[in-house]
């Protein structure tokens, strides 16, 4: 059997590599739990000055977290919610905020879909590479859930109608409009990845401003042609500005009235997530705008432990990647009959269960 991630040590270079390309090297618990491990050994380990982390395969970086294999054994244990549904995330969110303020160069080669979880290993990191073959996304609100990973306070830095956009619809975008959104730090041609990875090796820098000089040497332009939000970032914005889901959808409506294709098939998308993750995911973005990295996590993780308990996660994940009948059963079914108290269940303290960061 495989290792499902990769560690190596080449000249002073700690390197991680996610290696289940046929699950789109979706993380497991127990790949969140090794890489915990590895980056504390080498954040104090004198003989490594930088980190890597790649994805196996061609395809993908890492699809997001394997929430098939999660809702399978939580549903093993009798839950939810179990410790495994408690710990799967605690562990998570806590690698999310290492990477945040990790010591040493971080360097994500992203080079595929990078979703949900992928992001939450790469994007917190100091240098982050995009290809032409980056797709990036946070589809949480499809199977009841929302984007956390510290996704949701990368969004919320964002645009008010931009982030909600990408919260909401769990829209797709690539490097031209990562760049331009700052999600990602540089654009390398994917023929080119293997020749940075090897620089960087080579090299082995340990400041920031070495690394960055390593990846300019390589790094470019990337294709405007791909961009969504050239054609379309003023209706994204004047759709998704609004604070209420409500008045997002009745916008949409609007605009689409007098016609606007784009927007149709936007809010066709939308219709068709979990209301109650829709009403959460936004006011979580919005909260995100002045919060730190740290309050946010703290914030996600109450979140998705409501979203296990009370909320659409476990049936969302049966109708979209379980049984794939793409019949979700949400509850309730309607935006309008998820009220302020339900949402605001899912932001309460979980008292001594809260997420502690200590950084």
């Amino acid at each position: 059997m495989q290792d499902e991630v990769i560690f190596t040590e080449e000249n002073g270079v700690g390197i991680i590599t996610l290696n289940r390309p046929e699950r789109l090297n979706a993380l497991t618990y127990s790949m969140v739990q090794l890489i915990n491990q590895n980056l504390n050994s080498w954040e104090t380990n004198n003989n490594i000055n930088c980190i890597i982390i790649e994805g196996a395969g061609d395809r993908s970086f890492c699809a997001g977290g394997d929430v098939v294999k999660l809702r399978k054994e939580v549903l093993a244990e009798g839950g939810p919610p179990t410790n495994l549904s408690r710990s799967f995330f605690y562990d998570e969110y806590t690698l999310n905020f290492k990477i945040s303020n990790y010591t040493k160069p971080f360097i994500s080669l992203i080079n595929g879909f990078t979703m949900g979880g992928g992001v939450g290993v790469s994007m917190h990191g100091s240098h982050v590479i995009g290809s032409e073959k980056t797709l990036f996304a946070m589809p949480e609100t499809a199977i009841g859930l929302f984007p956390d990973v510290g996704g949701g306070w990368l969004l919320g830095q964002l645009d008010k109608g931009v982030g909600a956009w990408l919260s909401l619809v769990g829209a797709k975008i690539k490097s031209y409009d990562l760049l331009r959104l700052k999600l990602i730090t540089h654009f390398v041609d994917s023929n080119k990845i293997k020749d940075l990875r090897e620089l960087l090796i080579s090299a082995s820098p340990n400041t920031y401003e070495k690394t960055n000089s390593i990846i300019d040497s390589v790094a470019s332009k990337p294709d405007q042609s791909e961009s969504v939000l050239v054609k379309n970032e003023n209706v994204i914005k004047e759709a998704f500005s609004y604070d209420k889901v409500e008045d997002i959808f009745k916008k949409c409506e609007e605009i689409i009235a007098s016609g606007n294709e784009f927007l149709d098939d936007q809010f066709e998308e939308l219709k068709h997530k979990s209301p109650t993750s829709l009403k959460i995911s936004l006011k979580q973005i919005r909260a995100a705008s002045t919060m730190s990295l740290k309050d946010e996590l703290i914030m996600e993780y109450r979140m998705v432990q409501k979203c296990i308990e009370i909320g659409d996660f476990f049936e969302g994940v049966r109708a979209m990647l379980v049984d794939k009948d793409r019949k979700p059963d949400w509850t309730p079914s309607n935006i309008k009959d998820v009220d302020d108290i339900r949402v605001n269940k899912f932001f309460e303290s979980l008292g001594d269960l809260d997420l502690i960061l200590t950084k």
